[in-house]
């Protein structure tokens, strides 16, 4: 997988740890930004993502490289033994979140990455780079800032950003928050970590959103082939929570982050698609609210002409990156793969970044 935006070759055999790996994201970036590179391991102990990594990403590996055990249940001397120079992770969210209370390093599930921030100062061979996302709001987090005094005190360079998927033309809003460390002599072009960036410099995504950024339609990412009565979006739940679904059509240009909830809640999950481009969804549910009125079950029966679904696991795949052949093991239930894929990244956002990160 090529990605034509930055003109540039590779020829340096990257050693890659892959920390809280997921489904697989990641590596999909890491291929996509055209270096030369091996994933020597992918740690993570949630047994969905392991499966669907494994369905996806080992078929051609002669032995397994996911390590389903905890990373801080391994010792130095192991992670040392791989002698990796890139290091690629996303931890997990909830210390840095509303819903988590902002507990940060209090937070047991932020145990593990203190770990990996410790170990840095510890290890014979420290990794040359690193990547990290989270989410918006770590940036505020005591964990935040021991790894920022911990770079500085390992002698790294490094450079925070925030960067939404709408920025590089895709129609999906999940700004998330990155960090990009560079071990000293090398740095990192353009960059001032006195401030947090707001774009990707030495890209051709390196403009923050402006009126002039071409979007695409939402219809590049939708599937003909979809079984509509399965992705459907129930009557009796458009009947009471219509209005509090994002709803987009196939030309909109624009939907909302997908969380691990889509398709179990309601609100704050992910935006649902609205095939019938000619009908006004606010109209509609405006007169199905209007309770008592002789017209009530005749406005009811308009809810089905709105052809409201909601997108598909791979639909929401593509959205996010993964290449067309990326898929999910047949055991690995809807409602989990819809999970699975709300806590992973956006393959192309990340590809733009390990391109930054390991440029000259």
């Amino acid at each position: 997988m090529v990605n034509n935006h930055i003109d540039q070759s590779y020829s340096e055999m990257h050693r890659i740890l892959e920390f809280y790996s997921g489904i697989g994201g990641m590596q999909y970036a890491f291929q996509l930004s055209n270096n030369s590179g091996d994933i020597l391991a992918a740690f993570d102990i949630n047994t969905v993502a392991n499966s669907v990594y494994k369905h996806n990403l080992e078929k051609f590996k002669k032995k397994s490289i996911v390590q389903q055990k905890s990373i801080e249940s391994l010792s130095i001397s192991y992670y040392d033994s791989f002698n990796a120079n890139v290091w690629l992770m996303s931890p997990p969210c909830q210390p840095y979140t509303r819903t988590g209370l902002h507990k940060g390093s209090s937070d047991l599930r932020a145990k593990s990455f203190l770990f990996l921030i410790d170990m840095l100062s510890k290890m014979s061979s420290p990794p040359t780079y690193i990547l990290i996302e989270n989410v918006k709001g770590f940036e505020e987090s005591d964990t935040r800032n021991t790894l920022v005094t911990q770079l500085k005190n390992c002698n790294y360079n490094y450079q925070e950003l925030f960067i939404t998927p709408v920025q590089l033309g895709i129609p999906n809003s999940r700004l998330r928050y990155y960090m990009l460390a560079k071990k000293q002599p090398l740095i990192l072009k353009g960059s001032d970590r006195s401030k947090i960036f707001y774009h990707i410099p030495c890209s051709s995504y390196n403009q923050p959103l402006s009126s002039d950024l071409i979007i695409r339609p939402i219809d590049d990412f939708l599937h003909d082939d979809v079984n509509y009565e399965k992705y459907s979006v129930p009557n009796e739940t458009l009947i009471k929570y219509g209005k509090l679904f994002d709803i987009v059509k196939p030309s909109s240009r624009r939907s909302c982050c997908f969380t691990k909830g889509y398709y179990h809640y309601v609100e704050a999950t992910g935006s649902i698609i609205q095939l019938s481009e000619d009908l006004d969804s606010d109209k509609v549910f405006n007169k199905v609210e209007r309770k008592g009125s002789i017209l009530e079950q005749e406005n009811i029966d308009l809810i089905p002409r709105l052809k409201l679904r909601y997108f598909t696991e791979n639909e929401i795949a593509s959205i996010m990156g993964f290449p067309k052949e990326f898929s999910f093991p047949d055991e690995i239930t809807l409602k989990q793969r819809y999970r699975v894929l709300g806590n992973s990244i956006n393959v192309i956002v990340v590809s733009e970044l390990i391109k930054y990160l390991l440029s000259d």
